[in-house]
């Protein structure tokens, strides 16, 4: 297992997938999951892994690209999630170390899981006191098309209360229209009195598997969402550079998770995922995920924890 520790956080982390598998602060671990490889393989967990190359769904999976239609391989039903059936989070990363920080890289062929170009990224987590940083990047050989994210879900009580105790604010005055197979409609909906209204910190209080479009510039580092136990007073405010973040309070946990301490519970924890908007390629009104080949993908989110 690989560590950071910065005296005041404890991060560790694995090959597969890139993970964070714990953060630890005064003693409590606030990342939810865990598990051996074997385990995490065996139930296709995404759990504190990097997500891609394409994070969440993509309809039918396939989309059109510069007049091109490319076919993916598909892993829900006719569809594709979180990059297919072999995606980067079962995948294991190489890995150099440094004082204060861990990168891991990752060669995607041309072609792989359906998707045009080589690719190159990289997936660097820096621990400085009480923040903990990831930059992603991506470099392809071939127009295509990237929305890499995390894949953390977090319970800042240990696991004392579950996700619908705790409490969240969401800098984001809209967020994603769903159908009934979660995929999107391409439609953005204000959250005014809806449950999805985070704009004020309040108690999560039931079931949502959300994007939000995010307040402020894509590309910029920007104040996303802010998360609390309410009986510690532990805090995690989430940054990031992308356009959405994706809320998920973990409904599918009654498949047996894996956990430090045996099966982990349905709704014991919250995915916060920082990410462009699943299935952007389909949707021309949503931000661009298109690579092309001499630029650079780069996204970089920070989780700031406070007591």
């Amino acid at each position: 297992m690989l560590e950071l520790n910065s005296g005041k956080l404890r991060a560790t982390f694995s090959t597969l997938g890139a993970r964070l598998m714990s953060v630890e602060m005064d003693g409590v671990d606030l990342a939810a999951g865990g598990g051996t490889d074997e385990e995490l393989l065996a139930g296709d967990w995404t759990a504190g892994a990097v997500c891609g190359r394409i994070a969440g769904r993509i309809t039918n999976a396939r989309f059109t690209l510069d007049g091109t239609e490319y076919g993916l391989t598909p892993n829900m039903g006719e569809h594709q999630l979180h990059g297919g059936p072999d995606n980067f989070a079962i995948r294991h990363w190489n890995v150099q170390q440094a004082d204060d920080s861990i990168r891991f890289t990752l060669h995607s062929p041309d072609g792989d899981q359906g998707y045009p170009g080589a690719l190159d990224a990289s997936a660097t987590y820096t621990l400085k006191d009480n923040v903990l940083s990831l930059d992603l990047q991506a470099r392809t050989t071939k127009p295509t098309v990237v929305n890499l994210t995390n894949h953390t879900y977090w319970n800042l009580s240990g696991g004392r209360i579950g996700a619908f105790d705790h409490e969240m604010q969401i800098n984001g005055g809209s967020y994603l229209i769903l159908n009934d197979l979660l995929l999107p409609s391409g439609e953005l909906r204000k959250v005014d009195g809806l449950p999805q209204d985070f704009r004020k910190l309040k108690r999560v209080g039931e079931f949502f598997d959300n994007c939000w479009m995010l307040d402020g510039e894509r590309g910029v580092m920007k104040h996303g969402l802010m998360l609390r136990d309410p009986a510690s007073g532990r805090t995690m405010e989430v940054w990031c550079t992308e356009a959405g973040m994706q809320m998920y309070t973990a409904f599918h946990w009654n498949e047996g998770m894996p956990g430090r301490n045996g099966p982990l519970k349905q709704y014991a924890a919250i995915a916060i995922e920082p990410q462009n908007f699943p299935d952007a390629p389909n949707h021309p009104n949503f931000p661009s995920a298109v690579l092309r080949p001499g630029e650079v993908y780069r996204h970089r989110m920070e989780w700031r924890f406070t007591r």
